[in-house]
């Protein structure tokens, strides 16, 4: 049986089909909830904004399992934690949670949508913490059906999605947008790091938006010292604040086991002539104009000062982001070891939608997301969902094909 299975891609070569009316009203629900959420919002309804949250979650979380159900490292690990279990995913994270993902129905295609379900969380979770109760519903779908994160979300990138994920707490915190407890801080950044070999890329990536404000603050903050204060340390000074060392600590000696395993990957990707140009698409150029666009709205509705925006740490930190990704698509086009970079592409553009949110958020502008919001959702239901019915399941892997059986009766 396990000599039989296939070693390349399609891996897949039964038990799926194409629904493409399925997958178009599960879409359709979850924009009606959004709607819902926000009616509930505008009207004060705390019950019914809850409920419409719940269901949001619970369609997500049942349409991204079924559509992830034919892609490739989906089946390919389905099969191997059970048959081969040497060649599953190694990071201790997946080593741990085996005999559970072995008892999920679908398995892996399962914990794709729980990952998925995690993306929509996090917009829910940010509207919620910064008071735009009316658009979680929104920034969720902007999240985890945004057209920049094909590969996390839609090709099915769950474990480095997922690594990338659990470092937005640190993100936020370096950005100063949310106040977070620094233990569950840590906790996050410590599971990042037994997840995917990338942690070693996207931890400095997420606390890039901590420049800016370090960078204004420091002045300030050296003439604020007293003289002789870096004397004045003592041993029960550092012994006060041992949970910010240990953790510190433990980050720094992850890093060092992990960085290792991320430089001979890679090695294996600049000797791989494989890369996505997935970030050249027409979509994706689309969707970079609309987020322009709604800046530009926002800034003529606000009447903001070219000044005042250029000294705001977080239009800086959005402009750095925004140059990264830029970066990443010339690397592409230019053939710029496109193999590494190429697999960067999400990461940055998670975090990038991530700030992207909270500039609106801050001058008060959450309905300038309405061009980034049309270019997502006709993405979708009219490039993605609709033409699913043409897709080659069985003969192929491919995201959108769904299982034509119930997960008892699956054969893995």
């Amino acid at each position: 049986m396990i000599a039989a299975f296939p070693s390349a891609a399609p891996y897949r070569i039964d038990q799926v089909t194409e629904a493409p009316f399925l997958l178009a009203g599960l879409f359709l629900a979850q924009v009606l909830a959004a709607l819902l959420i926000h009616l509930a919002a505008a009207y004060q309804r705390p019950r019914l904004w809850t409920g419409g949250v719940i269901t949001l979650l619970a369609l997500a979380l049942v349409f991204f399992t079924l559509a992830s159900w034919g892609n490739s490292d989906t089946t390919r690990f389905s099969h191997m934690m059970e048959w081969q279990p040497d060649q599953a995913p190694p990071e201790p994270l997946w080593r741990a949670l085996r005999p559970l993902i072995l008892l999920l129905p679908y398995r892996m295609a399962a914990v794709h949508g729980l990952v998925a379900t995690g993306f929509a969380a996090a917009g829910i979770l940010l509207a919620m913490a910064w008071r735009a109760w009316a658009w979680a519903g929104w920034w969720s779908l902007l999240i985890c059906c945004s057209p920049l994160l094909r590969g996390f979300l839609q090709t099915a990138h769950s474990r480095q999605a997922l690594a990338t994920l659990l470092l937005l707490p640190l993100l936020l915190q370096a950005a100063g947008l949310v106040r977070l407890p620094g233990r569950w801080v840590g906790f996050s950044v410590l599971v990042s790091a037994l997840s995917h070999n990338t942690f070693v890329w996207n931890l400095p990536l997420s606390l890039v938006p901590a420049l800016p404000r370090l960078i204004a603050g420091f002045p300030a903050w050296l003439a604020s010292r007293p003289p002789g204060a870096w004397r004045s340390l003592s041993w029960a000074s550092v012994r006060a604040r041992w949970p910010w060392l240990l953790m510190a600590i433990s980050v720094v000696m992850l890093f060092v086991l992990v960085a290792p395993i991320a430089l001979d990957r890679f090695q294996d990707y600049s000797q791989d002539a494989y890369f996505s140009g997935y970030p050249l698409r027409r979509i994706i150029g689309r969707l970079q104009r609309a987020l322009f666009l709604g800046l530009v709205l926002a800034c003529i509705q606000q009447r903001l000062d070219p000044r005042r925006l250029i000294t705001c740490p977080l239009t800086q930190s959005l402009l750095l982001f925004g140059g990264l990704y830029a970066g990443i698509q010339l690397s592409v086009a230019h053939l710029w070891i496109p193999q590494i970079t190429s697999r960067l592409a999400d990461g940055v553009a998670f975090f990038l939608l991530i700030l992207y949110l909270a500039w609106m958020d801050r001058y008060r502008a959450h309905w300038c997301l309405i061009p980034a919001l049309y270019v997502t959702f006709q993405y979708w239901l009219e490039g993605r969902i609709l033409p699913s019915g043409s897709l080659a399941c069985g003969t192929n892997d491919e995201f959108l094909c769904l299982p034509d059986r119930w997960p008892w009766q699956v054969r893995y």
